[in-house]
């Protein structure tokens, strides 16, 4: 119930600001519908597939930069009135976990906007695969915020590290290349891309593409709660006042 009632805060305080909504709705929008052809055109001259598959990965993208921003800064802008609330007696990973479940409702609304874009711009083929890959998308990189705002205490440079993350994913990935570069297997998105746009990878194994899509996404999210709690916890213990007496 604590963590509920911290995440409607949550919620509505980033909901205060117009501007925090306009971008989260907006840009996934504009970024589908304005940019989807173009990345297209220079993922056919990279060796991808192009055409539909980078389009249809667009809604992916945008939701997952748009994610992985606001959740940097729900983590990064936040840090002192998380370590008073911490100091008042709430368990570090219930606070950290709070922050996530916002993390993921504001990944929600960008993965909306950005399918709708879709839907606009070029229709939905597979819906299944274009709503949960994008929402994946978005999931993945609402864990990469959380870890570089518990890291990157400036917050220009956090936000360049989110974006640089973003498009190493992007340009090397297997929409934009060759799926099959051994080198490029590691991004965050790798498998997620495969499966979301149909480009069956042949190296996924037994679990295959969606499988392993979803163990980055689960693993990202538990990876990211347990590196963000444990950093909270210990910012809490190095800055308390020593006892008096």
């Amino acid at each position: 119930m604590t963590r509920l009632v911290f995440t409607r805060r949550y919620l509505g305080d980033y909901a205060r600001n117009p501007v925090n909504l306009v971008v989260l709705g907006v840009v996934p929008i504009v970024f589908v519908i304005v940019v989807a052809g173009a990345l297209a055109d220079f993922g056919k001259l990279l060796g991808g597939a192009g055409g539909p598959s980078v389009e249809t990965a667009t809604a992916g993208w945008a939701a997952a930069f748009l994610a992985g921003v606001a959740m940097y800064f729900q983590t990064a802008a936040t840090r002192d009135t998380d370590r008073r609330v911490i100091i008042a007696g709430l368990a570090a990973s219930r606070l950290v976990l709070a922050r996530l479940l916002t993390g993921l409702a504001l990944a929600g609304i960008a993965s909306a906007a950005a399918v709708a874009a879709l839907a606009i711009r070029t229709g939905i083929g597979h819906p299944l695969r274009v709503v949960l890959g994008t929402i994946m998308f978005a999931v993945i990189y609402v864990a990469i915020g959380a870890v570089v705002g518990a890291l990157a205490r400036n917050q220009v440079n956090g936000t360049v590290i989110v974006l640089f993350v973003w498009i190493l994913d992007v340009f090397f990935g297997p929409a934009m290349g060759a799926a099959d570069r051994v080198a490029t297997r590691g991004l965050p998105t790798h498998f997620v891309t495969l499966w979301m746009v149909d480009l069956p990878s042949r190296h996924g194994g037994q679990i295959g593409d969606l499988g392993w899509a979803l163990i980055w996404t689960v693993g990202a999210v538990l990876a990211a709660w347990s590196l963000v709690a444990a950093r909270t916890r210990l910012a809490h213990m190095h800055r308390s006042p020593p006892p008096s007496g």
